[in-house]
């Protein structure tokens, strides 16, 4: 019998699945006991330490350094300047040249001029931190401050100060999207609603900040390096390229890693510069950030200046959209900084069916830590504006918001669509799910009660925000992730994943979906991840893919593995191996159950030549890769209630439904914590977050205490809820999780707090009670 059998449907577990069961995560008892392994808990004997020498100034140029009385600390063993690494590294990743896209080359350490307040000027190794601190701290730094800019729409005038040379009006990228006839449009709206907003700049905050530990062998040639990292197979590949190393001498392993969102894919300057200083000194080296770094020097997310008019109908159809938004690059471009931002354009039109439109992005260079991804990357901002948009509008025609998304929602569930920016959408029923939202919130309830409070004299300002989305997710053709599965002689299943992650809890989803194929308990499998060697290949954990794209891969490796022990067990027994079924941990014919085996007896004839049909090789280990042929499209409506305090300008969420339609839930427990990250995360943006410079280009929120996340007291309850509409992208039918919260909530709240506010339009974010304050005052002009 051929080791290519396939596998029907009659072999597929027919009892209790386990995907779709709320299971407690696998791997939370190391965490909960402390016997997990992040970077900085990883230990190597005779490791130096680094420490960044950085800039001062946003702008400055770099006259000289005098690293003589620094070198001569006791227990320092070498300080890297630009000067003497000149050469060895020609750039850092970027994204690649055209004709509008103008990315710089970025070096690990600033060259002749600082570009950022934070940059680093040279790396101290020595043989402890303190040591290398130490010693950094009296490093003599002549500078020359240079006139920066830190606004973006101020970079791109004529008159503003160049950051990089050749760059004109510090254009980094342009682009334009344009769908239908959006002058005619415009000529024949009723009315024309103009808005202008900022997605402000926050910082991605993730619990561990970045860590990486380097360890080369001169004898084998071989560089080891552990980071707490989104994606350490391209990070190899990074690596290979910056250091000119054969990628099959380098293996980067991503431990347990204290969140990442977005900000943990590419390579920064530190990773290497400590790479490349265990290479000279033939010694481990390691680099932890600290918080007030990592405030500073890791990627931004956000950070967009959107001006937008909406071509409607006084029945509040939108007939056409035209779209400025100039999004702030910082000082350097890296692998997305540019892509981010034109997602957001991509999907602008949303779940809305308006035929015309017509936008353009800006990306432009400023004195500014660079901007890259943050959870969602480019489609919360897409999600913001459109939303705070069709709220605009309704207000402006007198007409209740969530008519207004009724009317102009696209039509036709579970058909295929083709947006005005190229994608092909499966459509959702977006109308139900409203609806259901509403219901859930008791939505006309709370209009009612609002109507009361306005009616009294200093009644309360209660307000009703809706956060509609669709989201791109799961990434589509040319994107894959990839899994192996190895069934051991005694049963046992060891599953390695390419998708490595920092929190979400990979392990039990990807666990459920083996052994709901195997038939096995899941206390059978151990899920592995994170380690450039245990796996041919592997790709970013990102964009909500992992449990579509990684899942599959793991679904489609133990069909394989089941095909064969199909093919062996009906050799054993005499039977059709399309009469199997795999249950209970037992191999058995459905027709005749007396005709079975266990699944460890035939994990054992797995490495039995003398039990193997004829041409099977022994072991049971498969590999797989899965590329989608579409993305994923979730989508969902968070409806928030927020009260606005008229003396002090606080805002209390009184009530807050999330309702959202991403295919299957492998693990709702998980699903709903994904949900609750992604809210928090957007909530705090709404209401706490916002990277501050001043003129100078001084970061004026570099700690905690200036620089406000959610904590638990901020919080609100979060009544979560489902529908369902099918996706084809993948075998699963698994859309993704991951971002949408944070998508939605944001506007969700924005849009609640100015309609407690009747007519005071908010332009910015946080929406701090100071802000809120000036705002009832008539004070404010940010």
């Amino acid at each position: 019998m051929s080791m290519q059998t396939t596998i029907t449907q009659t072999q597929q577990q027919e009892v209790t699945k386990l995907v779709g069961k709320p299971l407690k995560r696998k791997e939370d008892l190391r965490f909960l006991i402390g016997a997990s392994k992040f970077v900085d808990d990883i230990k190597l004997p005779d490791t130096l330490y680094a420490f960044a020498v950085r800039s001062p100034y946003a702008h400055a140029k770099i006259n000289s350094i005098n690293l003589r009385q620094a070198m001569s600390t006791a227990g320092v063993h070498h300080i890297y300047t630009a000067e003497e690494i000149h050469g060895r590294i020609v750039t850092l990743p970027i994204p690649d040249a055209s004709d509008n896209r103008k990315p710089v080359p970025r070096l690990p350490l600033a060259e002749g001029v600082a570009k950022y307040a934070g940059e680093a000027v040279c790396f101290v190794i020595a043989e402890s931190r303190s040591l290398a601190q130490d010693a950094g701290e009296i490093v003599e730094v002549d500078y020359a401050p240079l006139e920066g800019v830190v606004e973006p729409s101020k970079a791109m005038l004529p008159e503003s100060p160049q950051i990089h040379e050749k760059i004109d009006q510090n254009m980094g990228n342009y682009y334009v999207r344009k769908s239908g006839d959006i002058d005619q449009a415009f000529k024949s709206a009723d009315k024309i609603v103009k808005i202008d907003i900022v997605n402000q700049r926050v910082a991605p905050s993730p619990m561990e900040p970045r860590a990486i530990l380097a360890s080369y062998d001169p004898g084998t040639d071989y560089l080891t390096v552990w980071m707490s990292n989104q994606q350490p197979f391209d990070t190899r590949l990074a690596l290979a390229e910056v250091l000119h190393m054969p990628e099959n001498k380098i293996r980067v392993i991503a431990p347990d890693v204290g969140g990442a969102f977005g900000a943990k894919c590419y390579l920064y300057p530190e990773d290497a510069l400590v790479c490349m200083a265990s290479i000279d000194l033939g010694q481990p080296v390691k680099w932890i950030e600290t918080r007030s770094e990592n405030i500073a020097t890791m990627f931004h997310g956000r950070g967009q200046e959107q001006y937008i008019e909406a071509a409607v109908k006084n029945d509040g159809t939108i007939i056409g959209l035209k779209v400025k938004i100039i999004s702030d690059s910082g000082a350097y471009a890296s692998p997305e900084t540019f892509g981010d931002p034109e997602v957001t354009v991509n999907m602008l039109p949303a779940q809305y069916d308006f035929k015309n439109y017509f936008a353009e992005l800006y990306c432009v260079y400023t004195n500014k830590v660079p901007f890259d991804a943050y959870r969602g990357a480019g489609r919360p901002e897409a999600t913001y504006l459109i939303e705070r948009v069709v709220d605009r509008v309704a207000s402006e025609l007198g007409l209740d918001p969530t008519e207004l998304r009724l009317k102009n929602f696209l039509r036709n569930p579970n058909s295929e669509y083709k947006s005005l920016t190229g994608y092909t959408y499966e459509i959702g029923d977006y109308e139900a799910n409203l609806k259901k939202a509403l219901e859930t919130l008791n939505y006309y309830k709370w209009r009612r009660i609002q109507r009361d409070e306005r009616a009294k004299q200093n009644g309360r300002l209660i307000g009703i925000g809706v956060g509609a989305y669709m989201e791109i997710s799961a990434w589509g053709p040319g994107s894959h992730q990839t899994a192996s599965l190895n069934v051991t002689q005694t049963g046992r299943i060891k599953v390695t994943s390419g998708t490595s992650p920092h929190g979400q809890g990979h392990e039990t989803p990807l666990a459920q979906i083996a052994a709901d194929e195997l038939g096995i308990d899941i206390e059978r499998i151990t899920v592995t991840y994170g380690d450039t060697d245990r796996l041919a290949w592997g790709s970013v954990t990102g964009g909500s893919r992992s449990a579509a794209l990684g899942g599959t891969a793991v679904m489609m490796s133990a069909r394989k593995i089941k095909a064969k022990m199909a093919a062996i067990a009906a050799m054993e027994l005499g039977v059709d191996a399309e009469s199997l079924v795999f249950q209970d941990a037992k191999i058995f014919q459905k027709q005749n159950q007396k005709k079975s085996l266990t699944f460890d007896q035939v994990a054992a004839m797995g490495y039995d030549a003398a039990k193997l049909p004829e041409g099977m090789e022994a072991t049971l280990f498969e590999y797989s890769a899965f590329t989608p042929k579409n993305w994923t499209w979730p989508y969902g409506t968070h409806v928030a209630v927020a009260e606005v305090d008229r003396d002090t300008g606080m805002v209390k969420v009184l009530d807050y439904v999330a309702v959202d339609d991403i295919g299957v839930v492998v693990n709702p427990m998980i699903a709903e914590g994904q949900i609750h990250g992604g809210v928090a995360q957007g909530a705090g943006q709404a209401l706490l977050e916002g990277i501050i410079y001043d003129q100078s280009g001084t970061l004026l929120t570099g700690n905690f205490l200036d620089y406000q996340i959610p904590q638990a007291g901020d919080m609100f309850p979060i009544r979560w809820s489902t529908t369902f509409t099918p996706t084809h992208s993948n075998p699963l039918g698994i859309k993704g999780v991951g971002e949408n919260g944070t998508c939605a909530s944001t506007p969700a709240i924005v849009n609640a707090v100015e309609d407690a506010l009747g007519e005071i339009k908010i332009r910015s974010m946080p929406l701090a009670p100071d802000y809120l304050h000036s705002l009832m005052k008539g004070l404010s002009h940010r």
